[in-house]
């Protein structure tokens, strides 16, 4: 069965203005989902390259010149870039390619941060500025970087990671060319030295500024390194989850090991956005199970079930 059809996740690209929250645990990681992901919205990106670039062109009378037309960001603050592109290899994509031709950007929290915290907006902060304040400018200056990466214009308004009433979600339902991936969030912000005390506004606010750009995100987190805390209402976990239209958690099997299954994958879908049909429209929530095997070509899963919320 088709990883995507065994997920419940059938539409071809992500909705634009979509999150999606991939976890996993120490027993079960998750890092196989995120490069799929990854890797969709690299094919997703590239199949919309003609009607978009027509579209640029129109818009800036005739010119031929415009950026590609459909960009994937991905944020390594866990693995380095050199392992997503081996990762994509194997699933038969040629990531080389995708960043020689500027579809793939890479924005690298793990050689070096790609600017200083210290020496940056944090340390820049104005006379009356609160301690929430001076803890966020890292954050924000993070999503700037993405979304100059991203050739997305800045406003100030979507630059400040704020509080959730400060931003209007987009509700166009149409394919956002435009992904961002970070394959760990808690480790991102950390990387840029956003402080634990304002983790929680940290991650709610960088989502939500990439998501009024617009884009879709794919974000991953680990339960385990989590804790209880970040689940809890108030922490970081939790506001992620909040925002999120699709979750998928990754685990290994409460029963133990078994020949071929390597654990299962759990999917809620609260929104149904990402697991549209040709033609289908999709409200209520959804649920479905899959259980996996990893190989060198990647994850095959079979599924379990699938349910629907009234």
């Amino acid at each position: 069965m088709d990883l995507d059809e065994a997920l419940d996740i059938r539409s071809g690209g992500m909705p634009r203005g979509a999150a999606v929250l991939v976890t996993d645990e120490v027993d079960a990681s998750g890092a196989w989902l995120i490069a799929h992901l990854l890797r969709r919205a690299l094919v997703s990106a590239a199949e919309g390259s003609d009607d978009a670039d027509a579209s640029r062109r129109a818009r800036a009378g005739g010119s031929s010149a415009s950026r590609p037309p459909g960009r994937v960001c991905l944020v390594t603050a866990e693995q380095p870039a050199s392992h997503y592109t081996r990762t994509l290899a194997k699933l038969g994509r040629d990531a080389r390619a995708d960043l020689a031709s500027g579809r793939l950007v890479v924005v690298d929290l793990l050689s070096s941060p790609p600017f200083d915290a210290d020496e940056g907006e944090n340390a820049r902060h104005r006379d009356g500025d609160t301690e929430i304040d001076r803890d966020l400018a890292p954050a924000r200056e993070l999503f700037q970087t993405i979304a100059r990466a991203l050739d997305s214009p800045l406003t100030r308004d979507a630059a400040a990671p704020s509080a959730p009433d400060d931003v209007v979600r987009p509700t166009v339902e149409d394919v956002s060319w435009d992904v961002v991936v970070v394959d760990d969030v808690d480790a991102a912000l950390a990387s840029v030295r956003v402080p634990a005390r304002s983790m929680t506004a940290a991650v709610d606010g960088l989502v939500r500024s990439l998501l009024s750009i617009p884009t879709a995100v794919v974000a991953g987190a680990h339960l385990d390194a989590a804790g209880a805390r970040a689940a809890a209402p108030g922490g970081w976990l939790f506001a992620l989850n909040a925002v999120a239209d699709a979750r998928l958690d990754v685990a290994a099997l409460r029963t133990g090991a078994a020949r071929d299954v390597h654990g299962r994958v759990r999917v809620t879908h609260r929104t149904g956005r990402l697991a549209r049909g040709d033609g289908e429209t999709v409200t209520r929530r959804r649920r479905a199970s899959a259980k996996f095997r990893l190989a060198e070509t990647g994850a095959h899963a079979t599924r379990e079930r699938i349910q629907k919320d009234a």
